[in-house]
């Protein structure tokens, strides 16, 4: 993902993640929600393996 807003800096710079709980009400009617969130993870944990081969 390229972005002109995003600069080098910003990609050098560790995250942070914010997890919570979420009731068993939310999980299932919000279904899209709990994709997309999967879907970040994912991304996240890719980027930090890409980023620790660089090394």
């Amino acid at each position: 993902m390229k972005s002109e807003l995003v600069k080098p800096i910003h990609l050098a710079r560790r995250a942070v993640a914010y997890i919570r709980q979420s009731t068993t009400h939310q999980v299932v009617t919000n279904q899209e929600s709990l994709r997309l969130q999967y879907a970040l993870r994912q991304r996240a944990m890719a980027r930090s393996r890409h980023r620790r081969h660089r090394r």
